[in-house]
């Protein structure tokens, strides 16, 4: 009796948990899943690193060259005796650059970290997109499988009473079938769905950084509020928020300071020396401590082809540059207008869905089922309806998932691909 009542027990844990193991779902709003992704997504997290390799670049671009310490010694006899030495000298040489050549190149490296930090909000709002779609499409997948499965559970039900009715002899066998054929029609299309739906939640927590086998209840509805955007001043509202715009404008100024820099290297460089110097006296053998002073110049005039080369090549950037920036702004105000015309469009086909559509089928089907229950009617007129109704409430779900994506499209229209 006790080992029964033992081997229950077992049997009972172990089957209520995997019970909880498979019940047990973590519930992800919107705002969570974008968070989420912002603390652990690898492309975000790379980009912020980037900036942290820019400080490194800035400090790297204020460094001097280093200090040059050398031992000098000259009349050194032929039997190594370093008391016989003529002259020992510690030399100690510090090259400088000119002034502003170091400013520059810190200037540029400075332009270069803020091109790191739009680049890290830039990220952050293509990933936020992609992190929205893939939610979004998880609620249209969800209440898909929800409409699939509440018209299967009608369908259970109308099988019920064509079977009522068949054996009441007013009704063939015939609608038993077709009615049976339909549910399980059904059932295939609730197999795909639910299968898509796994692959968009899989895509989701590849983009959240966290794939270790948690479940999501995704808790946000598929809801859409009509937006107030002005089209005439669309273009330039976005194109104020647009990382990329300011990188490409950041760029300009960064090809800018590398031609001054290029300039700055037809300047001479110098360098200062100090020398601790001991010379031997005569008549008397010993030895005198001097100091000695060193200042040297560069002649950059002799290598002037080179300098010509590095200011040809920095004013040509500069060109290209300028180009890509007036490039982008052509590229960034065509993405804003195609992506407002799409939302446009998705919004007109949302308000048809509002106003006429939804209500027009929902009437139809009432209507449809009074007159099947009527005899006015057979099973395949109402199947019809039931299938158009089930395929209006699915693309009514779907209108308000492509105006949802539409509208976050615009948001980052101004970020386009490089």
């Amino acid at each position: 009796m006790n080992k029964l009542f033992v081997l229950f027990v077992l049997v009972y844990l172990v089957v209520s948990g995997y019970a909880q193991e498979n019940n047990d779902k973590i519930k992800l709003s919107l705002n969570e899943a974008i968070e989420i992704a912002q603390q652990n997504n690898p492309e975000i997290i790379s980009a912020l690193r980037d900036i942290d390799a820019s400080d490194g670049r800035i400090l790297q671009a204020g460094r001097l060259q280093n200090l040059e310490l050398s031992l000098e010694v000259n009349e050194f006899p032929t039997g190594f005796d370093f008391g016989e030495t003529g002259e020992i000298d510690l030399n100690f040489n510090q090259p400088i650059e000119f002034f502003g050549k170091i400013s520059k190149r810190i200037q540029s490296a400075e332009l270069q970290k803020k091109i790191a930090e739009l680049n890290y909000e830039r990220v952050k709002k293509l990933i936020t997109l992609q992190v929205k779609k893939f939610y979004y499409s998880g609620l249209l997948s969800n209440q898909i499988l929800e409409s699939i499965q509440s018209n299967i559970n009608l369908l259970n039900d109308f099988l019920d009473q064509v079977t009522d009715r068949y054996q009441a002899g007013t009704s063939s066998y015939l609608d038993v079938i077709r009615a049976k054929v339909e549910i399980s029609r059904l059932k295939n299309e609730l197999f795909d769905a639910m299968k898509n739906y796994q692959q968009v939640v899989g895509q989701l927590k590849i983009l959240l950084g966290k794939e270790n086998g948690i479940e999501y209840e995704l808790t946000d509805s598929l809801l859409y509020q009509f937006s107030e955007i002005n089209k005439d001043t669309v273009v330039n509202f976005y194109s104020l928020q647009s990382s990329f715009l300011h990188i490409t404008e950041i760029q300009v100024e960064q090809s800018k300071s590398f031609l001054s820099l290029a300039e700055k290297n037809a300047l001479p460089d110098f360098s200062f020396g100090l020398a601790l110097q001991n010379r031997q006296s005569l008549p008397i053998k010993g030895f005198d401590q001097y100091l000695g002073l060193n200042v040297g110049v560069s002649l950059p005039m002799f290598y002037s082809s080179g300098v010509r080369g590095d200011v040809q090549e920095a004013e040509a950037n500069l060109s290209i540059s300028d180009i890509r920036y007036q490039y982008t702004k052509i590229r960034v105000a065509q993405s804003i207008r195609t992506a407002f015309k799409n939302l446009s469009f998705a919004e007109e086909q949302l308000r048809l869905f509002d106003t006429s559509l939804l209500n027009d089928v929902e009437d139809e089907l009432r209507a449809g089922i009074i007159a099947y229950q009527n005899g006015q009617i057979d099973l395949l007129n109402l199947f019809d309806i039931y299938r158009t109704y089930r395929t209006t409430k699915v693309e009514y779900s779907r209108t308000v998932y492509n105006t949802l994506v539409a509208l976050i499209e615009l948001e980052v229209s101004s970020e386009v691909a490089e």
